[in-house]
């Protein structure tokens, strides 16, 4: 570079003249330029990685959310498991000591030298069951009886006195008075004994009511033979205190029988134990394929969200008119998969010409509802034998509605499904929930059911989306790879059909969805953007409309009768489905702008000597 500096006293003296220097501002500029170029690639890179962020932060979110329920769930079941088993240590210590005494007896009962074999037992069991009933039948003379018995005594000892008398001398009265004595005590001997007796028999029938048969011979209880009442004679050839020891030893028999009845009433009980703890388990299992039909229906939704485009139109084509045309012909298909308020949102944005050139949450979103209404639709069937033609078969490809030929056979399959769905209705409300449950396991284990027609339904249902929202392809292979993913979301729908429907027979479970249009419940169902960008930031207002459901629950029927004979069915539930708030349509419809970071540009002088 070459520099000329004036003199003193020139006029011009002071300035530098630099030679060639717009040479070098047009290489700053190229230079700038380039650099702003290669801003603008690396901008645009950044932004498709943080699309591709964003869709995987949403694809962990949901299966943290998962796996957050599976634990949490599996630590409730566990600590559930530990404390029935510690409830039922003690049954079964109970059950050890019984199955021991069981064996005992059974190897006395064998013993053909031992004296009380079964033969002998029952047919004293017998005897003394006829003895007890005279006991009971003469109970009411039991007071006269005693009765009449000092009045004897009396009679004997007045009959003796003046016998004795005469052989002997007169008693003194320190005699009389010891006689009188031993006379009060036998009487109040006799007395107590009686009063025993008493009370004895009184809590036997209090306890036990009229009769108790025995375990050896339960016929004996309906055909007892008629025990004539003996008279009171009888009943004073033998003493008292034989009456009240034969009593006595009928209480111990009855006393061990009272206690087999308690034992089967603890194993009855240890059996509903059981069959609680069965249905919890039976829960948990269907939780589980739930939770992975759940998360097929996200790996597809995702998988579209990827290939899915805003189709582009021929410069000088008329986008209304092409829009308007393609929403008739499919519009009633996507409204009844996705609802009427997502469907006419779709169909009103699409007539906008695109921002962007995908939108992948929206398709996410989209996708996702109408995978997961299908799947509620097809699963509660109770048939499914649809057969689908050649030429349905290429209406699906492209999109379009068959109009006529299977539509009378479709008709006909809901009338027959609509017809076992009320008669197990009325089945449900009038028997028990093992009978119940047991026939409706046998039926849908029996009823016509074939998966044939499904993948034509399902890609039909997609593809009408696809045209309403004005969705395209990237390329020609896509179709065929979503009509190959949807063989792994049948499976798992098969799956959880039939541990609802054949396999649990101890509980009514069914899949379940919330119905657009309502308002949002925490208490029932769970927002599946709760966490997404901007929901953290909005602060508490009114609350939302659903707009769909993004994701299957599970929930449990209970019938309960009235005594006056109604039903009362009631709805308890086992895991909450996830739902689309209306907010959460609009921001994928209108995605907030990336916040621009603004950079400093320092131009170096390195390059200026």
């Amino acid at each position: 570079m070459e520099c000329c500096v004036g003199h003193d006293d020139d006029p011009g003296a002071g300035l530098v003249e630099v030679a060639g220097w717009d040479g070098l501002s047009d290489k700053a500029i190229i230079a700038l330029r380039r650099s702003l170029m290669e801003s603008e690639q690396k901008a645009n890179l950044w932004k498709e990685q943080a699309d591709e962020t964003r869709t995987e932060y949403i694809q962990c979110k949901s299966n943290a959310r998962v796996l957050q329920v599976e634990l949490d769930s599996t630590q409730k079941k566990l600590a559930r498991v530990q404390e029935e088993c510690k409830m039922q240590g003690h049954l079964i210590e109970e059950l050890r000591r019984e199955i021991a005494r069981k064996n005992s007896e059974r190897s006395m009962a064998e013993d053909p030298g031992h004296k009380y074999n079964a033969k002998a037992l029952k047919t004293e069991l017998k005897s003394t069951q006829e003895e007890l009933t005279q006991i009971k039948e003469e109970y009411g003379k039991q007071r006269r009886l005693v009765d009449e018995l000092r009045k004897d005594r009396k009679q004997i000892r007045t009959a003796k006195e003046p016998e004795s008398s005469a052989k002997r001398p007169a008693a003194s009265k320190e005699e009389q008075a010891e006689r009188a004595n031993q006379t009060r005590e036998r009487l109040l001997q006799d007395y107590a004994m009686a009063k025993q007796l008493d009370e004895e028999l009184n809590a036997r029938k209090d306890t036990f009511g009229r009769d108790v048969p025995s375990n050896f011979d339960r016929d004996t209880y309906h055909r007892r033979p008629d025990v004539h009442s003996a008279p009171a004679s009888n009943l004073l050839t033998g003493p008292v205190q034989s009456q009240i020891e034969m009593a006595r030893a009928e209480i111990a028999t009855l006393k061990k029988e009272v206690e087999r009845f308690k034992l089967s009433e603890v194993r009855g009980k240890e059996l509903e134990d059981a069959q609680v703890f069965l249905t919890q388990a039976d829960v948990t299992d269907v939780i589980k394929k739930v939770n992975a039909l759940n998360e097929e229906i996200f790996q597809m939704a995702a998988f579209l969200g990827e290939v899915l485009i805003y189709e582009a139109l021929e410069p000088d084509a008329n986008r209304q008119e092409h829009r308007q045309a393609a929403v008739e012909s499919t519009y009633e298909i996507a409204r009844n998969t996705l609802g009427q308020t997502l469907a006419s949102t779709l169909a009103h944005e699409s007539m906008n010409d695109p921002k962007e050139e995908s939108n992948p949450l929206l398709v996410q979103i989209v996708m996702q509802t109408a995978l997961t209404n299908w799947c509620d639709k097809f699963g509660r069937r109770w048939t499914s034998y649809q057969r689908v033609d050649n030429e349905s078969e290429n209406e699906a490809k492209e999109g379009q509605p068959k109009d006529s030929g299977s539509k009378s056979g479709i008709s006909k399959q809901l009338d027959h499904d609509r017809f076992v769905s009320e008669l197990y209705d009325s089945i449900r409300d009038h028997e028990d929930q093992a009978i119940a449950g047991r026939w409706r396991s046998l039926t849908k284990a029996h009823l016509p059911f074939s998966t044939a027609g499904w993948d034509h339904s399902l890609m039909l249902a997609i593809c009408s989306i696809m045209s309403v929202a004005g969705w395209g392809t990237r390329s020609d292979g896509d179709i065929a790879q979503v009509e190959k993913r949807l063989s792994s979301i049948f499976k798992t729908l098969l799956d959880l059909r039939k541990a609802t429907g054949e396999d649990v027979t101890s509980a009514d479970l069914e899949i379940s969805i919330i119905q657009p249009g309502q308002t949002f419940d925490p208490t029932y169902m769970e927002d599946a953007y709760a966490d997404g960008r901007s929901s953290s930031k909005s602060k508490k207002s009114a609350p939302e409309a659903v707009i769909s459901t993004s994701g299957l629950g599970l929930q449990r029927l209970v019938v309960k009768r009235s005594k006056a004979g109604g039903v009362q069915r009631q709805l308890e539930i086992l895991f909450m489905p996830k739902v689309v708030l209306e907010k959460t349509i609009k921001e994928a419809l209108e995605p907030p702008p990336p916040a621009k970071k603004k950079k400093k540009v320092t131009l170096g002088r390195t390059g200026l000597s």
